[in-house]
């Protein structure tokens, strides 16, 4: 990995890199793999289905090449859950006494003499009968002088099939005795010689201490058959049958007691007051309405933390009018604000192809106020003894506010500006790269970097180490940034953290309904759980803070506030003016700034399905992805006492189009991590076993469902299978317990029968929509905008236009 320097002084990251070329070369191994699975489909077909364009085709192609890899994975399966034991138990040919079925013959049966037999009277099964029949030993004549007690009936006269096999819990159970592999039932026996014999050794394995005439007669009278045995294929189809049910339900119980464990650890750790920590709020939007835009300003304005050390940044993704919206985004945002209109576009590089590729923004700079109406009761005792009255106290908040208006280059007409969500989180990332690394700047970071210096004159922009991402239909607790804040600052190895969302509409349908106990359930069991080791799979970008980067001195110890400390004494958070001074004692380590993260997270052309999975649906996720790969030994938690509230889908239609997009961002997003080595842990006891396991549980949810339904079906008609049953209990049961353990409310009971009722949802038609749509990259119904539709069609992206300097070039530029 590149020393601090040797990336301040790597010239690829200061010069204007032209996009790369596609060839044809580049083509790999997956690529090979979807043209021979889908090599019976040729291209003139797919063009008549409206797939005209060969990148349209070959993600078609690498869809149904997904598909299929998925159906061998339900095959994988229904192999291990139906056919193990019928294909590889196919030359186990023993009658087990135990397992006997009177609808598996034509006649009655009877079990006697070590043999089974076909016999016109009626007999209980399983049971042994062998002190019915008559029985002659020569033996016992010779060694007792007479014949020992025996039945009446003739066995001759029955039709054997075969031997018959005893299981070792029946032998227990029956008391028989077991020498040499061959059982014995001595039941009946009343010889006083063999008496100390069947006690000793009733139900094991036993060692006969009598001559050769006793012993041979003893096997004359009292034989009942062999030990069940099992043939190499049935012992391994068991041992895989208890590998995967061990695993499953051990993985189970681990994240019901961890998860478990982490939340009564959370609530009892102690939350000292937040420094002066500086934190940036970042809001992105898009087609949001005024309300909503509003009330998660207004929840912003009002957290609990300092005036001086926070600030709201709106990003506004291009001229966007909303469905339903009268105005656009920018101006509902502009019209909330206290801000100067006065406004020049400046230029950047936006993460897209041809002319879009050179994008503007406008940066404003103000305020945001929101007043607070509170109503209190107060008791006068006199001279109205106990009369109550009602007070009204009005609070006011005020926060200081950045808006970024992405509006497009002179020759966008439609939907000017729009990049999209990365673009616009890309743009602060990149911004405190260059910050930090003391990189040329475009004319849209030096605006920015601007506006930060007038809104925040006592520090500098340099100095923020946290952001805060929220979407703008999110309405944050007030206490939720200093919870998160505070966890920063007690624990420096902690880089990335959510909190839990909410939901304020659960009662406006059916779709509402059935997502409120997935939502908690997503949060206190699965993030809870992977918080026990530092490595939550997936902050969500709705509600979610990181860290800039981490300040420490010599000794490790984490620096926070502004650039100068209350002993006066400078602390140098730009990484080349670290390494220029002798002087310097503290150390900057770039997190959510740092190249490796920016490079990845920005890549322009994404040629796969893959890519395009991760960089188009799932941005926010693959940020998590890149924060774990490339910092595996810091931690990503979940704290669950930081809040927020936000409106689910209420319309199926909108639901099974944000859930298509999570599916495949946590398909593409875990297969990731999966090639990850360094997770928590080694071995089987690793976080990257977990992630193996709930990448194959995400692809055969919709066969798992359908497994499940058979299996209750045959549990209820014909004979339970406890050992799943038991598990399917589990899987349920424990996540209704913990919610009741850890909130003590008994509403998630009628919550949690919801969830159960709308389990074929969840697990069939959601995925199974999802994956027949992986080459869908739209966000479909979630966000709806106004001529939706259209599209600008720009030629080829001009350098020239963008203009880029150092920090210290615009600064004289200014002052000259």
């Amino acid at each position: 990995m590149l020393s601090q320097g040797e990336i301040l002084r790597n010239p690829s990251r200061t010069r204007l890199q032209r996009p790369p070329k596609s060839t044809s070369e580049n083509k790999g191994w997956w690529y090979k793999m979807t043209i021979f699975l889908t090599c019976l489909i040729p291209n003139f077909m797919l063009r008549c289905f409206g797939m005209t364009t060969p990148e349209i085709q070959h993600a078609w192609r690498e869809k149904v090449a997904l598909c299929i890899c998925i159906f061998f994975c339900w095959i994988v399966l229904a192999f291990m859950t139906y056919g193990m034991n019928t294909i590889v138990c196919r030359g186990n040919t023993q009658y087990v006494a135990s397992k006997l079925k009177v609808d598996g013959f034509n006649r009655n049966i009877v079990i006697a003499n070590g043999g089974l037999y076909y016999t016109d009277d009626e007999y209980t099964i399983g049971e042994n009968y062998t002190h019915v029949f008559e029985k002659e030993s020569d033996a016992c004549k010779l060694a007792f002088g007479r014949q020992l007690p025996s039945g009446s009936e003739d066995i001759e006269d029955l039709e054997r099939i075969n031997d018959i096999y005893w299981e070792w819990g029946d032998i227990m159970k029956k008391g028989m005795v077991v020498v040499n592999n061959k059982v014995y039932d001595p039941s009946h026996c009343s010889e006083p010689l063999f008496e100390e014999f069947n006690r000793k050794y009733a139900g094991t394995e036993g060692k006969p201490d009598f001559d050769m005439d006793e012993w041979k007669c003893y096997q004359d009278m009292f034989y009942a058959g062999k030990i069940a045995t099992k043939t190499p294929g049935c012992l391994l189809a068991d041992t895989v049958f208890w590998i995967t049910t061990v695993s499953i339900f051990g993985l189970i119980i681990t994240k019901f007691s961890l998860g478990f464990f982490y939340s009564w650890y959370v609530k009892r750790k102690p939350r000292p007051s937040p420094n002066v920590t500086p934190c940036i709020l970042l809001v992105t939007c898009y087609s949001e309405g005024r309300d909503g835009i509003k009330n998660t300003l207004d929840s912003l304005c009002k957290q609990d933390y300092g005036y001086d050390y926070k600030l709201i940044v709106v990003i506004c993704d291009g001229e966007i009018t909303g469905s339903g919206n009268d105005l656009s985004t920018p101006d509902i945002v502009l019209g909330l604000c206290d801000v100067n209109r006065n406004a020049e576009p400046k230029g950047y590089i936006s993460l897209t192809d041809g002319a879009k590729r050179y994008n503007r923004a406008k940066v404003y700079g103000g305020y945001y106020h929101v007043s607070e109406e509170k109503k209190r009761k107060q008791y006068r005792c006199w001279p109205c003894f106990g009369r109550q009255e009602d007070s009204t106290e009005v609070k006011n908040y005020k926060t200081r506010i950045l808006i970024i208006n992405k509006c497009g280059n002179p020759e966008e007409t439609f939907k000017a500006g729009n990049r999209g969500k990365r673009d616009s989180q890309v743009i602060l990332m990149s911004f405190f790269s260059k910050l930090i690394y003391g990189d040329r700047m475009t004319e849209l970071d030096f605006e920015i970097y601007q506006k930060m210096k007038f809104l925040m004159p006592h520090m500098q922009p340099e100095d923020f180490e946290c952001i805060l991402m929220v979407d703008a239909d999110t309405i944050v607790k007030p206490d939720a940034l200093s919870i998160m804040v505070n966890v920063f600052e007690t624990d420096q190895k902690v880089i990335g953290i959510c909190g839990e969302t909410m939901i304020l509409n659960k009662f406006e349908s059916w779709v509402t309904m059935i997502q409120v106990f997935e939502y908690y359930i997503s949060h206190h069991l699965n993030k809870a759980f992977e918080s026990v080791f530092g490595g939550v799979t997936c902050l969500p970008g709705c509600f979610c803070m990181y860290r800039i980067k981490i300040v420490t001195n010599q000794q490790g110890r984490l620096l926070s506030g502004p650039s100068k400390s209350q002993t006066n004494a400078p602390r140098l958070n730009n990484v080349k003016s670290i390494l220029n001074s002798s002087l310097e004692k503290s150390f900057c380590l770039p997190i959510l700034a740092n190249p490796a993260i920016i490079n990845a997270y920005s890549v322009l052309e994404a040629k796969t399905l893959h890519q395009k999975n991760l960089l188009h649906l799932g941005e926010d996720r693959y940020l998590t992805t890149l924060l774990l790969k490339n910092f595996y030994r810091r931690k990503l938690v979940f704290i669950p006492a930081a809040k927020c509230e936000t409106y689910v889908p209420g319309e199926f239609s909108v639901l099974l189009s944000q859930r298509r997009r999570w599916i495949n961002s946590t398909i593409h997003n875990l297969f990731e991590l999966v090639q990850v080595n360094n997770l928590c842990g080694a071995f089987c006891f690793s976080m990257q076993l977990v992630v193996v396991m709930e990448l194959f549980g995400t692809l055969v949810l919709p066969a798992a469902i359908i497994f499940t339904f058979i299996m209750i079906t045959v549990s209820i008609l014909i004979e339970p299978a406890w050992v799943p049953l038991i598990m399917l209990v589990g899987i349920f049961g424990l996540p209704a317990l913990l919610i009741l353990i850890t909130t003590m409310e008994i509403q998630y009971i009628f919550w949690c029968f919801v969830y159960v009722l709308s389990i074929p949802i969840w697990n069939f038609v959601l995925p199974t929509y999802a994956f027949w749509h992986f080459d869908n990259f739209t966000w479909g119904d979630t966000r709806k905008v106004d001529g939706e539709g259209k599209e600008d069609n720009l030629g080829m992206f001009d350098h020239t236009k963008i203009k880029m300097r150092e920090l210290e070039e615009f600064l004289n530029e200014i002052n000259k």
